[in-house]
């Protein structure tokens, strides 16, 4: 008979909790008492009584959203994404509007050869004309010394040298001194001229000069004399020119000696001098490639004097020589020397409207390096140069202030200095330039040589 498993539940005593016992089918085994019930016990035995275990909630597995940020954080992330593109964007169009408006012209340029056929005459800067090619002399000095094994002491007797000013008060037509014509110190030393000279005649109250390189009358260290205010010149004494041609030094007076001094086997010292002159040149070369790009300049037409100083002993068996280098390098007014080579070459151009850039291999030549204001200098060039017409900025930015974009063709076109042009206008929405020529950059770019 089956068992009614309804009248096996008693009702809990009501001071102990009650309890769940099912017996099961072997009648065995009893379940474990269930949680004890909040709400108050009722004696009416009735399935609504019986007390229902409280399901367990499931805890999620924090390990499962251990990677997955907050919401909260992620949308801070975003907004902090979105700030900081927007201010890059911002950043961008920002630096695009305050872009300056900017052209770029590439000059005018015709490239030149020279054969040696073309002649180039130009004159003393105090004697040439106007619409001449003019040259002025500039003077530099350098020195440089080796040491060589000593082999004994010699004899020497050396004259001392230096430059002097001559001038001429007396007249405005100039004076011809002689050669060996003499110079002489308050002191009654003389020195010579080793050659004619011509002074140059006074222009109103300014006397007329020249500078040459005078020779003491004999050898000794007496003549190694500083600057002197006065030389006269005694083959004058008689006339009336005495007071007013004379001359003047601004340097000393050196090489002057008398006596023995170390000596060296003459092919060490002629081995020695000739690595020392060559190192002087290399000098004096790279010095004239810092001409200004106001001027003109070629080493080749240069008159270089070397002069060997007094051999010294330096240490223990060692002897010092030591050589000077005096350059006299014609200098040519930029502006002017490009405008007289356009013009060789028929390609008009106003004077100083153009620079002469040197190309591969330009050089000059001369038969003669005796420079004087009575003298002019002839030459010739070789090589490749090219002439390239200057660009007025200043003008070219007035021209374009204000206009409108499609007149940038025409006005371009008005410079006859400028070979082609490209023009950039900013912001990038303007369709005319700005008003102001300050905004607007010009940049001129070299042109190629061809």
């Amino acid at each position: 008979m089956a068992k009614d498993y309804f009248q096996d539940i008693t009702p809990p005593s009501p001071d102990t909790p009650r309890s769940l016992k099912v017996n099961s089918a072997a009648g065995e085994t009893a379940s474990p008492d269930p949680p004890p019930s909040s709400s108050a016990d009722s004696g009416e035995r009735s399935i609504r009584n019986i007390q229902v275990p409280i399901r367990s909630r499931r805890i999620p597995d924090i390990r499962e959203n251990a990677t997955a940020a907050p919401p909260r954080r992620v949308e801070r992330m975003w907004l902090w994404g979105g700030s900081a593109l927007a201010l890059l964007v911002l950043g961008a169009l920002a630096l695009v509007a305050l872009r300056p408006t900017t052209v770029t012209v590439i000059p005018r340029s015709h490239t030149v050869f020279f054969d040696d056929t073309a002649r180039f005459v130009a004159y003393a800067a105090d004697t040439a004309a106007t619409g001449t090619l003019s040259f002025t002399i500039e003077e530099s000095t350098y020195e440089d010394s080796q040491l060589v094994a000593a082999k004994g002491v010699e004899r020497v007797e050396e004259r001392a040298s230096g430059n002097v000013t001559v001038y001429n008060e007396y007249s405005s037509a100039p004076v011809r001194l002689l050669k060996n014509t003499r110079f002489e110190t308050p002191d009654g030393l003389i020195f010579r001229a080793p050659a004619e000279v011509l002074v140059p005649g006074r222009k109103g109250t300014t006397p007329g000069e020249i500078t040459i390189t005078v020779f003491a009358d004999a050898p000794g260290e007496k003549y190694n004399v500083g600057p002197i205010s006065r030389f006269t010149l005694p083959g004058l004494k008689s006339s009336s020119m005495y007071s007013k041609v004379y001359a003047r030094s601004t340097s000393a007076m050196s090489g002057g000696f008398a006596g023995e001094r170390p000596a060296a086997e003459k092919s060490a010292l002629d081995a020695a001098v000739s690595e020392i002159r060559g190192r002087l040149e290399e000098k004096a070369r790279a010095a004239v490639g810092e001409v200004g790009a106001d001027e003109a300049a070629f080493f080749d037409l240069a008159r270089l004097t070397y002069e060997s100083l007094p051999a010294t002993m330096e240490g223990e068996g060692n002897v010092r020589i030591t050589e000077r280098l005096r350059v006299e390098l014609p200098i040519f007014p930029g502006d002017m020397f490009a405008h007289v080579v356009a013009e060789s070459v028929s390609a008009g151009a106003e004077e100083g409207s153009i620079v002469l850039k040197p190309l591969e291999g330009l050089s000059a030549h001369t038969e003669t390096k005796i420079f004087s204001a009575t003298s002019p200098l002839t030459f010739a060039l070789s090589g490749q140069a090219q002439l390239v017409w200057k660009v007025d900025t200043e003008e070219l930015a007035q021209a374009l202030a204000g206009r409108d974009e499609s007149a940038f063709q025409t006005i371009v076109e008005g410079f006859s200095s400028i070979e082609e042009a490209h023009a950039r206008i900013e912001p990038f929405w303007s369709n005319s330039f700005p008003n102001d020529p300050s905004d607007i950059k010009i940049k001129v770019k070299e042109p190629d040589a061809r």
